[in-house]
């Protein structure tokens, strides 16, 4: 990790360059040709080497130190200290998003900058007293925009100036809301607060490790801290206000038994306690003290086990087994009953249904799916199961819907379909009265479309009037 006093890198020095005129971290990405991930790292890394906590700090301490330069403005330093080594030219490291948030750039050759310019002890405190003013100056200048070649910090969006994105209306229950920032399949998804977090999951670059965050107020997509291992197919549920995100499918193709938990707080990762075999393709759900991990994949072996995670004790145990091994099913919990439902044997899609009683801590069958599905999503909303998507050897033309009340699936549209044979490995959460789905695969082909379902449609209704009240 760089430290404060460590030189500042040519590619830091270009960062440092758009924080002084105001850049935000997006502009900057664009600007320099990198991605919004890489320039957190430098940010991060500019901040700990200068011993800053903003970028008005940043700015100011690179021009007491000499580093920074703004035309127009001349700023006394040491040159004896500085010394002929100069800030020499460095290769950028390409794109790092699969870094470490406090890591420097991978591959990145740092040449860097002296950042002592002020050492001669006599003419210390008035150099200080000089630059604090000058810096002072400075900083009210670009404030204020009237400083000779300064550029003006755009506004950045809020709640009363940022355009809202139109939603369009697909039928009576769907609209297609703004899509994602990039089509991908096989991530995890869920929901805190107004906010979905979709995490990692598989584009046409390959596995990644992305955070993707929806404000579903502002319908607005941001960047998250980058977990820490790329996975696809991995499973995720929430626990005391952090996401947990359970094994998965790393880029060479493997499961792996990596646990993380991500802060939104913090917009941070830490490693949390891994499994106890490598899993990919599990269904994760939550009854808000624990967490259960049920089924999924290891190789060519479909597997039947149930894992709980107790995070007072921050170990995995073992539950009774499914009935039947799946991997890629859908579920939830409802009434305090955990209900799993199609996925794939390793063969074929299925249609089984099954719940487990925490309590009982035993399994029953439940009634079928209409349609054998494997790949769909699933979300909770006013004690019923909803199922989305998915794919299937005779195809899948609808989604379904489980009244625990009355023990009955019974299917509802799926605009997603029409005109597709899948619509599978997609992302599904709901906020309030709303399901979300985000991405998946459309006949193999990546999707970045954010459906949302509204399970009702608000209907007014007069009663017509009776002959004997006339």
């Amino acid at each position: 990790m760089p430290e404060l006093g460590d030189p500042i890198s040519e590619r830091e020095l270009d960062v440092l360059n758009c924080l002084a005129e105001g850049d935000s971290n997006r502009e900057i990405a664009k600007k320099l040709s990198i991605s919004h991930n890489t320039v957190k790292v430098h940010v991060r890394n500019i901040f700990a080497k200068l011993g800053v906590s903003s970028r008005t700090e940043a700015t100011t301490v690179a021009l007491q130190k000499g580093v920074l330069s703004i035309p127009g403005v001349e700023v006394e330093t040491d040159e004896a200290e500085i010394g002929e080594q100069g800030v020499e030219e460095s290769e950028e490291g390409g794109d790092i998003s699969d870094a470490s948030p406090s890591a420097p750039d991978a591959g990145a050759q740092t040449q860097s900058a002296p950042i002592e310019a002020i050492a001669n002890p006599n003419r210390r405190l008035a150099l200080i007293a000089g630059l604090v003013i000058v810096a002072a100056l400075v900083v009210g200048l670009f404030a204020i925009g009237d400083f000779p070649g300064a550029v003006s910090a755009p506004e950045e969006p809020t709640a009363t100036t940022a355009e809202l994105f139109e939603e369009t209306e697909v039928d009576d229950n769907w609209l297609l809301s703004r899509p994602l920032p990039q089509p991908r399949a096989h991530m995890a998804v869920v929901t805190i607060g107004l906010n979905l977090y979709a995490i990692g999951g598989e584009t046409a670059e390959g596995v990644d490790n992305s955070l993707f965050i929806y404000d579903t107020q502002q319908r607005e997509w941001t960047e998250g801290a980058p977990k820490l291992t790329a996975v696809a197919d991995a499973a995720a549920e929430v626990l005391a206000g952090e996401i947990y995100v359970m094994g998965g499918r790393t880029e060479n193709g493997n499961a792996t038994t990596v646990v993380e938990a991500y802060s939104p707080l913090n917009d941070g990762w830490r490693p949390a306690t891994a499994l106890p075999r490598p899993v990919a393709g599990a269904l994760a759900l939550s009854d808000g003290s624990s967490l259960f991990l049920i089924g999924g994949r290891h190789g060519s072996e479909t597997l039947a086990d149930v894992l709980v995670y107790d995070p007072a004790t921050q170990q995995w145990q073992s539950l009774p087994p499914l009935k039947q091994a799946r991997a890629h099913a859908a579920g939830g919990v409802v009434g305090g009953q955990l209900y799993v439902a199609g996925g794939s044997d390793g063969q074929e899609a299925l249609s089984s249904c099954e719940s487990f009683d925490p309590v009982a801590q035993a399994w029953i069958s439940c009634p079928e799916l209409l349609q054998a599905r494997a790949g769909a999503g699933s979300a909770v909303f006013l004690n019923k199961l909803y199922v989305l998507g998915g794919e299937s050897g005779d195809g899948v033309t609808a989604n379904e819907a489980y009244d625990v009340a009355i023990e009955q699936w019974s299917e509802f549209s799926a605009p997603a379909l029409e005109g597709a044979a899948e619509w599978a490995y997609l992302g599904v959460a709901n906020v309030e009265t709303r399901i979300y789905t985000l991405g998946g695969s459309h006949d193999g082909e990546f999707s970045d479309e954010t459906y949302v379902y509204r399970p009702f449609v608000y209907q007014f209704f007069i009663p017509a009037a009776s002959a004997g009240d006339e």
